[in-house]
């Protein structure tokens, strides 16, 4: 198996549930689900480690109210150049990127890939990466869905 067949083995074994993204591809009227989820923890390693948005407990303010505004300046500051990347934030939202969109996205995970250290954040956003790559090579949409939302 390549590296790349062997990950997403990985991808397709790892336990899946409430509270995860489920990855399909959308051609029309059909959705195909690519066999992974995104999982909380994934998003979590995606941003703090992988981007280095910095954690809200991490920054000292005044107030609550300050604190807050900080990490929001921060975040939108490292988010603004990740704009697609930036759209996958919550896993209880239902995010779809258009088949024009995908490639873009693609290119947001690779760029996050080159400067990640983190091996979570690295193999979180390959879950991304690959997934768009289908995408990519059917020209479909990508569709990321909660889990717990039967029928999109």
């Amino acid at each position: 198996m390549t590296d790349t067949g062997d990950l997403e083995h990985e991808f397709i074994n790892e336990q899946k549930g409430e509270g995860s993204l489920s990855i399909f591809l959308a051609d029309g009227d059909t959705s195909e689900y690519v066999g992974w989820d995104i999982n909380p923890e994934d998003l979590e390693a995606i941003y703090f480690e992988g981007i280095g948005v910095p954690r809200w407990e991490s920054l000292q303010a005044d107030t609550v109210e300050a604190q807050t505004a900080l990490y929001w300046e921060r975040f939108n500051a490292l988010m603004d150049s990740l704009p697609m990347i930036g759209r996958v934030r919550d896993t209880d939202q239902k995010i779809e990127f258009a088949p024009d969109e995908v490639d873009h996205l693609f290119g947001e995970c690779d760029e996050i890939l080159l400067a990640a250290k983190d091996a979570k954040a690295k193999r979180s956003l390959k879950k991304i990466s690959l997934a768009a790559r289908k995408a990519i090579e059917r020209h479909a949409a990508l569709k990321l869905v909660p889990s717990q939302i039967p029928n999109f």
